[in-house]
């Protein structure tokens, strides 16, 4: 899902909701990705969380249980042409426990998006490792063609949420409550084939916006009449709160000069 970046139609980071759309989720180009063998898989898999998940009358998620992939696994997914409905199913099969009991299908989308995004981490690290090994990427210094590797548990920065996942906005309209997204809004995503990055941006506010003015938002469509300005603050302000792994932030010196490369991955980069 591509969008202009001062927007997040994919939730995002410009990777939250990005990471898992069709259109935030774009195949690597000619940078190859590709992971060394042997490789030992994590011998931990139990996950804390960033942001958790209130339970209503029960306790807090704070961790998760995830597995490594298998051949199973692989087969329903290669039957999925598209990737990010594939992550999906990746988060419904190697889930395993939130905390100590078994995983439920309704809690695992009521998470935040940024910590489904830190299962899927998991699920990749756990399966084929945590390096991987960029080729033919250039140096703007060198101009010289490099390999690089990335470590996943060293080099990506995990984004902890800060404050409650329900905010407030101030916008032209007045006061506009929002929640960040969560696993429901990534699903709205991903079954929106052929939009717009406008109409995405849509389906995010019509998932987060809770009230304006501290009225209910009853129809969702309400935001369609909102100013662009207005739409654009609110989907700002859930990008800069969304907490999960920062992929697009990624950098690595240069093996040669010792320059500062950016390395943005998308999760659908970590499962080619």
């Amino acid at each position: 899902m591509t969008t202009d970046t001062t927007t997040i139609s994919a939730v995002e980071n410009p990777a939250l909701v990005n990471q898992l759309t069709d259109k935030a989720l774009k195949s690597v180009t000619q940078e190859a990705v590709r992971e060394e063998a042997p490789i030992k898989p994590p011998s931990d898999p139990q996950v804390t969380l960033l942001a958790g998940v209130q339970v209503p009358f029960g306790e807090t998620i704070t961790t998760a249980e995830v597995r490594e992939l298998t051949g199973a696994d692989e087969e329903a997914i290669a039957r999925i042409s598209d990737i990010s409905k594939g992550l999906m199913t990746i988060l419904d099969r190697a889930v395993v426990k939130l905390n100590d009991k078994p995983v439920e299908k309704d809690l695992l989308d009521t998470m935040l998006a940024g910590d489904r995004e830190l299962l899927l981490l998991q699920i990749r690290k756990m399966t084929f490792g945590s390096e991987v090994v960029i080729e033919g990427q250039v140096c703007s210094k060198c101009e010289d063609s490099k390999t690089i590797t990335i470590d996943l548990d060293k080099d990506v920065e995990l984004k902890k949420l800060e404050g409650d996942s329900t905010f407030t906005v101030k916008c032209k309209v007045g006061q506009v409550s929002v929640r960040l997204p969560n696993g429901v809004t990534q699903k709205q995503l991903v079954s929106a084939n052929n939009k717009t990055a406008p109409e995405l941006d849509s389906i995010v506010l019509k998932s987060c916006v809770q009230a304006i003015n501290d009225n209910p938002v009853v129809d969702p469509n309400v935001v369609l009449k909102m100013s662009v300005s207005d739409r654009r603050a609110i989907l700002n302000a859930i990008a800069e709160r969304n907490p999960g792994p920062q992929l697009q932030q990624i950098k690595k010196e240069c093996p040669t000069c010792g320059q500062e490369v950016p390395l943005p991955l998308t999760l659908a980069d970590l499962f080619q």
